[in-house]
């Protein structure tokens, strides 16, 4: 049986060993801690000169060049005439291609064209030249009425000609095909075989006719059975001066 006094010195031992244990981990350092992590590298906005803004100079629609000098001097001419019209950029497609090209809505004095049709400038300005001095007093004459439009079938196509031999005057938009005319005052005239004495089958004889001086080559009803139904005007260069009119 354990004494008080041996009691008190087995408490007394119990409580030194704990305030030991209590120093030696009061004196013990902290285990050390993981260097902190860096923040990550801040992304900056970027200034608007690093940003691309597609344009039409640089995206989808390219930038049309700079006109030559008979170009340019074309554009002008059909601009001083009225014409109503929208530059485009050059055609490359296979054979087939155009410089400087345009995209005809409007003849002088408000006639349209209709559809809206590309060609080659000098196209465009035989064309104003046939309307006003050959078309609109023909029209005035014939009808008492003057031309509101001008009805195209083709005008710029990559294709042959009929024959197959060579390229048509189409692939380079040196040609257009007229399919007929509206009016002020009356009906809508197509280009056919039209009855002989009337009014119509004058006009279009005449008109025919006037194109010749200004384009190389007229085609039309009376020429082949291609031609029956529209007026082919062309620019195509030949050697003398060699010009069809049929």
């Amino acid at each position: 049986m354990l004494t008080w006094g041996r009691m008190a010195g087995r408490l007394g031992g119990v409580v030194a060993l704990m305030m030991l244990a209590g120093a030696v981990a009061a004196q013990s350092p902290s285990p050390p801690l993981p260097p902190p992590r860096p923040d990550p590298p801040a992304v900056p906005s970027p200034e608007p000169s690093d940003v691309k803004v597609p344009t039409k100079e640089d995206g989808a629609e390219p930038k049309a060049p700079e006109p030559s000098s008979a170009d340019a001097a074309c554009l002008e001419r059909i601009t001083r005439l009225g014409l109503r019209f929208e530059s485009r950029p050059s055609v490359r497609e296979k054979a087939c291609s155009i410089d400087s090209p345009v995209l005809v809505s409007a003849l002088p004095n408000g006639v349209e064209v209709a559809p809206a049709s590309l060609m080659a400038c000098p196209v465009a300005e035989s064309l104003a030249r046939w309307m006003s001095d050959a078309v609109a007093p023909e029209a005035e004459r014939h009808f008492q009425s003057a031309p509101t439009k001008l009805l195209i079938g083709t005008s710029y196509q990559c294709r042959d000609q009929r024959n197959g031999e060579k390229l048509s005057e189409h692939a380079f938009g040196n040609g257009v095909d007229v399919m007929g005319f509206e009016f002020a005052k009356r009906g809508p005239l197509a280009i056919s075989a039209h009855s002989a004495d009337s009014p119509e089958s004058a006009f279009q004889a005449a008109v025919q006719k006037a194109a010749c001086p200004i384009f190389t080559t007229v085609l039309g009803p009376g020429s082949d059975a291609a031609h029956g139904d529209h007026l082919h005007l062309d620019l195509r260069q030949r050697k003398g001066d060699y010009r069809i009119c049929q």
